[in-house]
């Protein structure tokens, strides 16, 4: 299904309380889908604090469950405005003691995949493994009402192959909540993210936060990609929507002229998968 529509990445300060979290949240969703976004990505853990460097047990009293305030918002806006959401929270498990890294997509209103954080870092004062367990499923594209979309997760980036499972899968779109504060990793973060774009084809949302939270000092830079790797929108500091059109003909124009997906040869790279 070929579908236009435009793109927002929402981009929250820090410093908010959970359920002030979630306010401002909405409101930039209604902002973006009043602009005309189909699609409007969240945020890593966007209601919460994000983990600092040091592992501190009382960070659990954030975690909530997939039906939580969080993804009600989510749902519940997705529903009404017709819009695709992916949310994303610090999900508490069914099994006690055991919680996730995870992104969840709404497409009007239906929650339609849910993404467990499965590349998790425990260095640069990320001690994610303390918190989550990761995931045991490969990224994967959906349909929704912005065309077919994958999410991965911050860290994930680092990690080419995860973009590419999801062009694989049909992915026209790269959902990426981020929660990125390394000053000296911005370049190379838009970097990555524009190296995923021109590798797959495909756009790439990437929605981050803002501002100094204890010890890190988060950069924002929250934008839409093109599938040439341009820069479409961004939000540089502070709250705010970097919006963009998305063009599913132009994703498969893109793939025609750069086939890359079509020149594999993975009989080649069986040694990757050690």
């Amino acid at each position: 299904m070929t579908v236009t529509t435009r793109a927002a990445a929402v981009q929250l300060s820090v410093g908010h309380a959970p359920a002030d979290a979630i306010a401002l949240a909405l409101s930039l969703i209604e902002r973006a889908a009043d602009e005309g976004a189909g699609l409007v990505v969240l945020p890593e853990i966007f209601a919460a604090p994000f983990v600092q460097p040091e592992p501190d047990p009382d960070y659990f009293a954030y975690a909530e469950k997939l039906d939580g305030p969080s993804n009600a918002m989510a749902a519940e806006v997705s529903k009404r405005r017709g819009i695709t959401v992916v949310s994303s929270i610090f999900e508490e498990r069914e099994v006690a003691g055991v919680y996730a890294n995870t992104a969840c997509t709404f497409s009007n209103g239906e929650l339609v995949q849910v993404y467990r954080k499965s590349h998790l870092p425990f260095s640069n004062g990320f001690p994610e493994k303390f918190y989550f367990r990761p995931g045991d499923e490969a990224p994967s594209a959906v349909d929704t009402t912005a065309g077919r979309v994958g999410t991965i997760i911050c860290y994930e980036r680092h990690f080419p192959e995860l973009g590419r499972a999801v062009a694989l899968d049909g992915g026209t779109v790269l959902a990426v909540p981020v929660a990125c504060a390394s000053a000296p990793m911005k370049d190379v973060f838009q970097l990555e993210l524009r190296a995923q774009a021109v590798a797959n084809g495909l756009y790439v949302v990437c929605a981050n936060r803002s501002g100094l939270e204890v010890a890190k000092d988060y950069f924002g830079t929250s934008a839409v990609y093109g599938p040439s790797g341009e820069i479409l929108a961004q939000v540089d500091d502070g709250d705010g929507i970097a919006i963009a059109d998305i063009d599913g003909d132009l994703v498969a124009r893109t793939r025609r002229t750069r086939p890359f997906l079509r020149d594999r040869r993975p009989e080649l790279y069986t040694s990757l998968a050690r």
